[in-house]
């Protein structure tokens, strides 16, 4: 009886266009990402970025993550921007809130004729911190990137879907 109604359910969510699998670019099942180029001067936020991205593949858009020579895509980006901004100071021009904002350029390319999947795109992303919270600049650009790096796979899964109907 389970087992029925497990079926139910996903013919039902077929019929309304839901997908169960990878969400990725018609024949993207598994894709290699590189460490990202950082233009900035905040070192390690590519680090960063690159492990939130493939942790973000993997657990979002359900592809596999695999070697250049192994992958049906490549995915490849460059950290563009983290200018930081002053937000609060106290009486003696002290920092009390500031912020970032990342900016992260994309490319997605077939691994086999290096042609483009989606066309390049640039995601941005802020975060502020609160000095006297104990917070930093650094725990801002890793928030930042963090987020980034989910809107990016989003941004993918949204253009592909659209590609497909």
């Amino acid at each position: 009886m389970r087992a029925v109604a497990l079926s139910a359910i996903s013919i039902f969510l077929a019929g309304c266009g839901y997908q169960t699998g990878s969400m990725m670019p018609p024949g993207v099942e598994s894709i290699a990402v590189g460490i990202v180029e950082n233009d900035t001067y905040y070192r390690h936020a590519e680090v960063t970025y690159t492990r939130e991205l493939t942790r973000e593949l993997i657990r979002r858009a359900h592809v596999d993550v695999r070697n250049r020579g192994e992958a049906d895509a490549i995915l490849t980006g460059r950290i563009l921007t983290i200018p930081r901004v002053t937000l609060v100071e106290d009486g003696l021009d002290r920092l009390i809130e500031g912020g970032v904002v990342v900016r992260v350029e994309v490319n997605l390319t077939d691994s086999r004729t290096g042609q483009p999947i989606l066309e390049p795109f640039v995601v941005s992303r802020r975060a502020e911190f609160v000095v006297p919270r104990l917070e930093s600049l650094q725990s801002a650009i890793d928030e930042a990137v963090r987020d980034a790096a989910r809107d990016v796979v989003h941004r993918i899964q949204a253009r592909s879907f659209v590609r497909e109907r």
